[in-house]
C-alpha cells in the first residue's frame, strides 16, 4: 500500500513566527503495511525419524537433584499427591464420555471469507 498524506489540522500550523525558519516538510506521510492472510491451512508434517537419533539427553546431577516448588492456591479445591504417581495414570481402555468427546473434536475449517482474504488470495506471478 502506498504511503498517504496527512494534511496540516489547520491554518496556524502553515504560519510561521517572526524570525523563526520554516519548514521544508509540509505534510506529514503515514506508512503502512499490511501483511495479506495465509492463503491454505497449516500442515503438519510426520517426522519419520527418532526424535533422539543424534542427542541422547543425560540430565545432570543439578538437574536430577533439583526440588520444584509447586504452586498451586489452596482454595481451588485440587488435591495432587506428590506420593502415589500412579493416582494420574490414563487407562486406555475407558470410555470417554459424551461431552468429554465434543470438546475433544478437531475444529472445523474456518470461513476464511473476508473481503481482506479476498483481496489478497489472487495469485501473483511475480511472487514465485
Amino acid at each position: 500500500m502506498p504511503p498517504t498524506v496527512q494534511q496540516p489540522r489547520s491554518s496556524r500550523d502553515r504560519r510561521s513566527k517572526p524570525g523563526e525558519k520554516q519548514k521544508q516538510l509540509i505534510c506529514r506521510v503515514k506508512y503502512s503495511n499490511t501483511l495479506p492472510d495465509i492463503p491454505f491451512d497449516p500442515k503438519f508434517i510426520s517426522y519419520p525419524f527418532e526424535a533422539n537419533r543424534f542427542v541422547q539427553y543425560n540430565p545432570t546431577s543439578l538437574e536430577r537433584n533439583f526440588k520444584y516448588d509447586l504452586l498451586t492456591e489452596h482454595d481451588l479445591g485440587v488435591s495432587i499427591d506428590l506420593i502415589n504417581p500412579q493416582a494420574y495414570a490414563i487407562d486406555p481402555n475407558l470410555d470417554v464420555d459424551i461431552d468429554d468427546e465434543k470438546l475433544l473434536e478437531e475444529e472445523t475449517a474456518t470461513s476464511t471469507d473476508s473481503k481482506r482474504s479476498r483481496h489478497h488470495n489472487k495469485p501473483v506471478s511475480w511472487l514465485r
